[in-house]
């Protein structure tokens, strides 16, 4: 048997998978790495802030199960590929790895960026990037050679920007959710982004609504709707503090 302990926890506003990117350099997240006290890992800190980017070596803390086929977000159009041919957070141990951005230090917070971890994942291990070890440029990358990919550009109209960023004051970053579902691959029917409606087509993200157009390849955020009209239950798997923000946003739009 084999055990961990984390030494810290991630800190960011989401927590959500839809609303990270598949890689962190696709990311306008930031956030902090919360190290445990009492430890002495400030410590182990000593000289880490020369580096410009860092390993975090964390927990699938939100998986619970492993598949031994995956469907990555990026695909060559010939099905599913071994779990351990892709980067999939469904594996044997749920152990991740990402190369982040150091910003600063600050006693036992590390604050970074080009983060695609989720808020309160566990931390197992902090290392330094060293680009004369880690990068291997002309390395091959197997299947990803073939890859097929649909890029979109996304634009927002008045109204939809102005929700979002009325929803980014309550910390919903619905922005998160709609460049890394809606910047590649919509019509991917493997993953089931969308349904159609009268209104345009709409992604949906716990109860929140994202309706949108495709021209081409340019999406247009038409509209953010809550698929809240009474306000006595809360529905799906929101919260009491979601509630909150759904009659706070029905009242400040006058839905």
């Amino acid at each position: 048997m084999i055990e961990f302990e984390p030494i810290g926890y991630m800190k960011c506003e989401r927590s959500y998978h839809e609303e990270q990117p598949r890689q962190g350099n696709l990311s306008e997240s930031q956030g902090y790495i919360e190290l445990i006290n009492g430890h002495n890992y400030e410590q182990g800190l000593k000289n880490l802030d020369g580096f410009s980017r860092i390993w975090v070596i964390y927990v699938f803390h939100q998986n619970k199960t492993w598949r031994p086929l995956a469907n990555p977000p990026r695909t060559d159009g010939k099905g599913r590929k071994g779990v351990f041919a892709t980067r999939s957070p469904y594996r044997p141990n749920q152990i991740g790895i990402s190369c982040v951005k150091l910003l600063s230090i600050n006693k036992n917070k590390i604050y970074v960026a080009d983060i695609d971890l989720l808020n309160n994942t566990p931390i197992l291990d902090i290392k330094p990037y060293i680009p004369e070890y880690d990068s291997f440029p002309e390395s091959k990358i197997g299947w990803m050679e073939n890859i097929i990919e649909d890029v979109y550009r996304i634009e927002y109209s008045e109204r939809a920007n102005e929700k979002l960023n009325f929803l980014k004051q309550q910390k919903i970053e619905l922005k998160g959710v709609i460049e890394s579902q809606l910047g590649h691959d919509i019509f991917d029917k493997s993953r089931n982004k969308y349904i159609k409606s009268e209104e345009g087509y709409v992604l949906r993200f716990k109860s929140w609504r994202i309706i949108f157009d495709v021209i081409d390849k340019k999406v247009t955020i038409k509209d953010i709707n809550s698929i809240y009209s009474d306000f006595s239950v809360l529905l799906g798997n929101d919260t009491e503090r979601d509630l909150m923000i759904h009659q706070l946003f029905s009242k400040r739009f006058n839905l």
